[in-house]
């Protein structure tokens, strides 16, 4: 979308421009990640990426030309159908499928995995950070998983913080958009550790939830960072 001043239009035209999208921040749940596994005891398993808009779903068909005819339904580079393709040709990775929900504001995208090494490759396609290079999300540490992220999330929150006395402070904003976390394994788990921010949640012996929020990412480099201990 262009926000120069010449398509944008007038002053009046422009502040009403910002104030939508104001009020596309403001709207709760307006971006919510997840990110759900399950492993095996041999170290395969399944992974699936949930990107869910559905809260500002009417809101961007009007803002993305929704005439009749167009394709553009304002998801941009959160749209995962060319990813799905990229995963095809990982070794190691199949059953890759797309579905989508609400109009395509919901989307999930699922895949099963031989090992790390093919996990791996596929989370690199799936969030590519814009400094370049493979990024190493998951590795073995004894008996712990040990998952490492790079900046795309950050980048998907942008500038939007804001300095802690600037009054264009988006705290509130941030703090509306989560990414959330599902493990589940085949082995009982013994602890975990997770930044600050970040809250756990236990479901059984060997399940666990995470949840954070654009507020915490934003400050926070490692804060999508996990380790998670089996009994072993």
């Amino acid at each position: 979308m262009c926000t120069h001043r010449s398509c944008v239009g007038s002053p009046h035209t422009l502040r009403m421009f910002t104030g939508l999208l104001i009020v596309l921040l403001l709207l709760p749940g307006c971006l919510t990640i997840e990110e759900n596994y399950t492993f095996k005891k041999d170290g395969s398993g399944s992974m699936e990426y949930v990107v869910d808009m559905s809260e500002i779903g009417e809101l961007m068909k009007g803002l993305h030309g929704n005439e009749k005819g167009s394709k553009d339904d304002g998801l941009g580079r959160m749209d995962l159908g060319e990813v799905k393709e990229r995963l095809g040709a990982i070794p190691g990775i199949s059953k890759v499928s797309v579905k989508k929900e609400k109009d395509g504001f919901v989307q999930r995208l699922r895949f099963r995995f031989k090992d790390l090494s093919a996990l791996n490759a596929a989370m690199n396609r799936i969030m590519p950070d814009s400094a370049g290079g493979e990024q190493e999300f998951f590795h073995w540490d004894g008996g712990t998983l040990v998952r490492r992220s790079n900046g795309h999330a950050r980048g998907l929150g942008g500038d939007m913080g804001g300095d802690a006395g600037d009054t264009t402070d988006m705290t509130a904003m941030l703090q509306m958009m989560h990414y959330k976390f599902d493990f589940r394994f085949a082995e009982d788990l013994a602890d975990t550790h997770v930044a600050e921010g970040v809250r756990t949640e236990n479901v059984g012996a060997r399940q666990v939830r995470f949840d954070t929020d654009w507020s915490v990412i934003s400050k926070d480099p490692t804060a999508l960072d996990l380790r998670i201990a089996l009994k072993r």
